[in-house]
């Protein structure tokens, strides 16, 4: 495995440092982005070595996870964590189906321990974007209309940066982006245009949609 290495990470339950691979940044090349912010990579897959499984306990997370409640500890102490497998890919290099295995781990931990909805939600992203990679298309617009309701009911609750997980406008740029990657012209048109006409909208993001909007109308016929 010349192109990763050992990196030591925090054990959310456990708190005990684990081992895990990661990509060496000297072997990192980039292709190509898609619309929606898949990065396609010439070499290793980066986003293959974001999930962890802990070496002690068998917990599996992302590093973006937070502090565990104390009744969430008793829960997995007694129901989660006895029936998680040892994942023995987890500590070496990964196949594509292996990765998508672990953020579907990853994500069922997210939701029982109750972690941010832009968490869990990054993690849909995450698993849509491997069945790409894998060219089932079914599989990955599943996820990605699973994702876009899970952002439009942050956006709905949506309080500020800290305490949501996202920038407000980052936030309207993703559900933008999916309706987008689902081929839903009307939404996509609609959260475009919020974008837009908005006076709180970075320069940044508002470029970013432009850009994804006009490939949008170029590639589809509207």
């Amino acid at each position: 495995m010349p192109d990763l290495y050992a990196k030591k990470c925090r054990c959310p339950y456990c708190l005990k440092d684990t081992e895990t691979k990661r990509v060496l940044s000297r072997h990192i090349r980039t292709d190509h982005t898609d619309l929606d912010g898949l990065i396609h990579y010439q070499g290793p897959n980066v986003y293959f070595y974001e999930p962890v499984q802990c070496s002690h306990c068998r917990f599996i997370f992302h590093e973006s996870f937070e502090k565990l409640r104390p009744d969430v500890r008793t829960v997995l102490e007694t129901d989660i964590l006895p029936i998680l497998p040892v994942l023995p890919f987890a500590e070496t290099e990964r196949t594509l189906k292996q990765a998508l295995h672990l953020y579907k781990f990853c994500l069922y931990i997210a939701q029982v321990t109750f972690q941010k909805d832009s968490i869990q939600a990054m993690l849909g992203v995450r698993i849509s974007w491997m069945y790409r990679l894998l060219q089932d298309t079914t599989q990955e617009m599943l996820w990605a209309e699973r994702t876009v309701q899970k952002y439009e009911k942050l956006y709905l609750e949506y309080t500020d940066a800290v305490r949501t997980g996202i920038p407000h406008d980052v936030l309207l740029l993703r559900i933008s982006d999916l309706y987008a990657t689902l081929g839903d012209t009307d939404n996509a048109k609609q959260w475009y245009s919020l974008i837009f006409q908005s006076k709180t909208v970075s320069d940044r993001i508002k470029k970013e949609a432009r850009e994804h909007w006009e490939h949008y109308r170029e590639t589809h016929a509207i």
